[in-house]
């Protein structure tokens, strides 16, 4: 028999279900939209690892569109997650779907489907994560962060960044791998401040295709029995 206790204790697991969806939503948003990285100059940035930054950033900013297959491990006290995804990005519109959540931004509103919960969470863009619009994250990494050049291993440049803030930022370290012969992203690694760690494996990247605007939209009525909570 449930009794109000138990209720509760339901409640509280499932708000935090929803923070966790939400709070990983974000991060992945900040990877796919994080891939336009321009370095600037500050003395406390690494000037070999600028140049590859610069380099690589100049080639993304190029791409009007990009379909992303990804790898994503997830990493927590209380999450131990390893799946595979597709990613599409048409400037602050994105699209992404994982084994367990499909999640659709047209720029203004984010509609998160979790699978296994047959329900749809749908949010402002700027009210996820405490008011940060992911779509700023394209230009994250030169104004807050400092980053040093880590070495080379197999051909594989290793780039680490640094909060300029620490206080103020959800971040502790983010890594990049970067094959600089190629000029391509590799990994993204994510470390934040409350021990979450996410790791984002691109395994393949195609640019410049041709993607229709409905793809970043939720429709409704092609997902009858999803409940819809929206908080907006």
């Amino acid at each position: 028999m449930l009794t109000f206790g138990t209720v509760i204790s339901i409640k509280q697991e499932n708000k935090l279900e929803i923070f966790i969806m939400k709070h990983i939503t974000v991060l992945i948003i900040s990877i796919i939209l994080g891939f336009n990285l321009t370095a600037q100059s500050n003395p406390e940035k690494d000037k070999e690892a600028k140049e590859i930054l610069d380099k690589l950033g100049k080639e993304l900013k190029g791409y009007e569109t990009m379909v992303i297959d990804f790898k994503l491990a997830i990493k927590s006290a209380d999450i131990n997650e390893n799946q595979s995804g597709k990613a599409y990005t048409k400037g602050t519109k994105f699209y992404y779907n994982t084994e367990d959540r499909d999640v659709y931004s047209d720029g203004e509103s984010v509609w998160t489907h979790a699978k296994e919960d047959n329900e749809c969470y749908i949010d402002a863009i700027e009210d996820l994560d405490g008011g940060i619009n992911p779509a700023e994250l394209m230009t994250i990494w030169e104004k807050n962060f400092k980053y040093k050049h880590f070495g080379v291993k197999n051909g594989v440049t290793e780039i680490r960044l640094y909060p300029m803030n620490p206080k103020e930022s959800k971040y502790h370290t983010v890594i990049l791998k970067i094959n600089a012969t190629k000029n391509r992203l590799e990994k993204v690694t994510i470390k934040t401040r409350d021990a979450v760690t996410v790791q984002f494996t691109i395994t393949k990247l195609t640019p410049n295709t041709s993607i229709n605007d409905s793809k970043f939209k939720w429709i409704a009525a092609k997902h009858a029995g999803v409940d819809e909570i929206d908080n907006r």
